[in-house]
């Protein structure tokens, strides 16, 4: 089991790669092998994991640090600490990357995972793991916008991810909008405070966190609710089978609710926070 210290000594001395260990009674710990997953992975005993760091309070970059922090930041430590069971350490390095590079890094065996709190969606080239989480995409206006819904939009800019459900609900739902992806989020919001953009369509808990900094307004109906999952590489399934099992250990633990509050998921009551609908429970198919 880790310690808090240790965690923070780690996170402190790495910046793009930590460990997740487990304690061993004061021996040596060993590389994690001999699972069958690990045949289809880059490196036994290590994850590599692709992340967009570009999307608070799911994963960003710590501006005192630049360390990568983040919900899914926390929970792939978690993840990892059930995947190296037994007292013997999996390793996991991120690899930093553009939304709509993931995907294909893993389609070219360059990472193992990829976690950005993606949602399924049939187009995408990858297996999807059981969802983590319930989420929504929505609409963010500069403040004093009088726009009320979705109609409104014709000949609009509205900014959205490349490759994401944000973008693909933007260009079904917002009549007449011109949707661009100019770069990532903190690109976008930048425009959208200067007026280069009129819109931008995220997450709700993304959209809340730039909100706050910057006094946008969101509009209060989603384009849609989804759930987050990790992905992994088509073919991958012994893979996906550990780290279903990884999740399932994961959303049973304290630790759960906990990183949920620690981010500004859940209040400390565990009340879903307004960006963030409550998880039910119910599932989606991985793949």
């Amino acid at each position: 089991m880790k310690t808090v210290k240790k965690i923070a000594a780690l996170m402190a001395a790495v910046t793009m790669a930590f460990s997740m260990t487990a304690c061993s009674g004061g021996e040596e710990k060993e590389s994690y092998t001999g699972k069958p997953y690990e045949q289809e992975i880059l490196t036994p005993g290590q994850i590599v994991v692709g992340i967009s760091a570009d999307y608070p309070p799911y994963e960003s970059l710590d501006p005192a640090t630049g360390e990568i922090i983040g919900f899914d930041v926390d929970m792939t430590k978690e993840l990892a600490s059930y995947m190296g069971a037994d007292g013997k350490e999996v390793e996991v390095v991120w690899k930093k990357m553009e939304f709509d590079s993931i995907i294909t890094a893993l389609q070219s065996g360059q990472i193992d995972l990829g976690v950005a709190a993606f949602t399924y969606d049939p187009k995408r080239e990858c297996l999807f793991s059981d969802p983590y989480l319930v989420s929504q995409q929505v609409v963010v206006l500069p403040a004093g916008s009088t726009i009320t819904s979705f109609t409104e939009f014709d000949g609009l800019n509205v900014g959205a991810g490349l490759g994401t459900t944000g973008e693909a609900q933007a260009k079904a739902q917002l009549t007449g909008a011109n949707v661009t992806n100019p770069g990532d989020y903190t690109v976008m919001f930048e425009a959208l405070k200067n007026g280069a953009l009129d819109a931008v369509v995220c997450d709700g808990l993304v959209a809340e966190n730039y909100a706050a900094q910057n006094g946008f307004v969101i509009l209060p109906e989603p384009l849609v609710l989804e759930e987050n999952s990790v992905i992994v590489a088509k073919g991958n399934e012994e893979l996906l089978k550990e780290v279903n099992s990884a999740i399932a250990q994961f959303k049973a633990s304290d630790t759960y609710t906990d990183l949920q509050v620690k981010w500004g998921l859940v209040d400390l009551d565990g009340e879903a926070d307004e960006g963030q609908p409550a998880d039910n429970g119910e599932e989606q198919p991985a793949a």
